[in-house]
């Protein structure tokens, strides 16, 4: 970052572009409210305290009495594609909210494309006032138990660390530390070479496989459910990320270890993972998490902290960000009530992107380069047979394997259940609500299906479809029957991806993802209400959960116990490996 500008304007040599003058500094290194003034050249923080010395004819001042200036608010731990939104769309509803940071591993778009969309993403988001630092997947590094688009392996690695964007290896699994794979062993030796952080993923882990986890290295973890985890996990060194997105929403449980516990908060820190545009829009980002954090109790200094300084020092970052300082980019919130937390004015690097609660950055329309389109390839139009899950013509019941979906977490239950069969074909039971779960591979047109039990989605008819699948992305459809799931596949198809309701063989409700089968090119609040309609439809199907979708794309998720799915089969998510879904058939 070039920074001879603001070196001048702090000696009196050059006036500042901007002045912020009778405004009050949340100063989060020392804890401290008080009266200081801000001087800003090429979008760094010159000065902070008396800055007449620094005032010139050119210089734009905002008068700042009545307000505390905050640091703008950082996302330590976000997948920007779970939005459904473009880089730009999101950059604007978040800088709306207080958001001047994220990071991201962009690892879903690596998922349907490899390196090129990532350099994609990172293109669209060179001019973005909202700052985007990398993580390189590690996800991707050891071949995993589906078939992916794209990929991320050791070169991928070597290449992106020496980014300026980068800050570390992201999402490091326990199953692959705990093998000690050889691939995963190198890219952590060439990111603590780097001096770069270990990002990690560890739900529901304690005692000695915790201690060995963290032997390897790990920094962080944003997977814990609970306070008692949440607990020894920062007790054990590791920098709490305390997750509050759409469908885990672990905040109030977490939080309780700085609440209740008295543990120092000065290694906690909030994080969204994934949240998507009708909660962005609707309750907000960053701010909605300092919030409530302070209607759970916490000060709101230490609420503060932990949205910008504690974030920024777990991403080794603090030199660039996550407080008003000289040298730090000039990114500075404008707040009049410190609990209820509306954002009135955000300057970032420098520019003030939302003036009296004004967003002040239009819709601009991106054009998406080939890489990042028409990714939803089908071998053919799937038919109601191809979802049949089959055993002996003369079985009359079926004792299989359920994946259980929770409200509210990303865990799931392995439970069992006990289904018809009607001519060698095993019926879901929608009074049981165990339905049938497909995924379908999208890249190869391989023309595989693989279908199991699920329950949690209450559906009384139709199917719910998606290709927002983690962490494989391939079309994901769960159904109450097999012709609306073939209508509901075909239809994304067609789409080149996105979300669907299906009934009675006809679409009624949509949301098109034509980027990479993960994000819309629409503008925010367009995508925000098709999100709204879609989850009233899925509703009005019967399913009870409050983010259907999201909720779809995590119950596929081989990392998170207890069961996952892809095209190649049911996956123990515990032992990470194919297991059956029929247990077994009675006559």
């Amino acid at each position: 970052m070039i920074r001879a500008k603001a070196i001048q304007v702090a000696l009196g040599q050059r006036p500042a572009d901007i002045a912020i003058l009778n405004g009050r500094i949340a100063n989060v290194h020392t804890a401290e409210f008080y009266p200081a003034d801000v001087a800003i050249a090429d979008g760094i923080i010159a000065m902070i305290g008396d800055i007449s010395h620094c005032l010139g004819k050119g210089t734009k001042v905002i008068d700042a009495a009545g307000y505390t200036l905050l640091p703008g608010f950082i996302d330590s731990h976000i997948h920007v594609e779970s939005s459904l939104l473009s880089f730009s769309e999101f950059a604007r509803v978040v800088l709306a909210h207080g958001t001047t940071t994220v990071a991201s591993d962009l690892m879903e778009v690596a998922i349907v494309t490899g390196i090129e969309g990532i350099r994609e993403m990172l293109k669209e988001a060179e001019g973005s006032p909202l700052k985007l630092f990398l993580f390189s997947p590690s996800h991707l590094l050891k071949p995993g138990l589906e078939t992916i688009g794209g990929g991320f392996d050791l070169s991928d690695v070597k290449e992106t660390l020496p980014w300026l964007e980068t800050v570390g290896l992201a999402e490091i699994i326990v199953h692959h530390i705990l093998a000690t794979d050889d691939v995963l062993s190198e890219a952590i030796a060439l990111t603590e070479r780097a001096r770069k952080t270990l990002e990690g993923h560890a739900p529901a882990l304690t005692g000695k496989t915790l201690a060995a986890y963290l032997t390897a290295g790990i920094r962080s973890d944003h997977e814990s459910t609970n306070t008692a985890e949440a607990l020894e996990k920062v007790r054990s060194g590791m920098r709490l990320m305390i997750r509050e997105g759409s469908v885990s929403t672990d905040l109030r449980e977490c939080l309780k270890v700085i609440t209740e516990h008295r543990v120092d908060p000065r290694h906690c820190l909030f994080v969204s993972d994934d949240v998507h545009v009708l909660d962005l829009t609707t309750v907000g980002h960053m701010d909605h998490k300092v919030r409530m954090a302070i209607e759970q109790g916490l000060a709101p200094m230490a609420a503060i902290q932990m949205a910008t300084l504690n974030a920024a020092e777990s991403l080794k970052v603090d030199d660039w960000v996550g407080s008003i300082s000289p040298g730090r980019y000039a990114d500075i919130l404008l707040v009049k009530d410190m609990e209820k937390m509306p954002i009135d004015t955000v300057i970032a690097k420098g520019e003030v992107v939302v003036d009296k609660g004004q967003l002040r950055l239009p819709y601009k329309a991106v054009r998406y380069s080939p890489i990042l389109r028409n990714t939803v390839k089908l071998r053919r139009p799937l038919e109601p047979d191809d979802f049949a899950v089959r055993v002996d013509r003369g079985a009359k019941q079926a004792r299989v394997r359920v994946i259980r979906v929770l409200e509210g977490t990303l865990l799931k239950e392995a439970a069992e259940a006990r289904l018809n069969v009607k001519e060698g074909v095993i019926q879901p039971d929608t009074n049981k609500d165990v339905l049938l779960i497909s995924v379908v591979e999208r890249y190869k047109r391989s023309g595989r299906v693989f279908t199991a039990f699920v329950s949690g989605f209450g559906l009384k008819a139709g199917a719910i479809a998606s290709t927002v699948a983690h962490d494989h992305h391939n079309l994901t459809i769960v159904g109450t029957n097999p012709l609306d799931m073939a209508v509901a596949g075909n239809r994304l198809a067609e789409t080149e991806g996105g979300l669907v309701a299906v009934r009675d063989g006809q679409v009624v409700s949509e949301v098109p993802l034509p980027v990479a089968g993960l994000m819309s090119d629409a503008n925010a609040w367009t995508v925000a209400e098709q999100t709204r309609r879609i989850h009233e439809a899925t509703k009005q199907l019967g399913c009870p959960l409050l983010s259907p979708y999201m909720s779809l794309s995590f119950a596929v998720l081989p990392f998170i116990p207890a069961y996952g799915i892809t095209d190649l089969g049911l996956i123990d998510a515990l032992k990470y490996e194919i297991v059956e879904p029929v247990l077994e058939v009675s006559t």
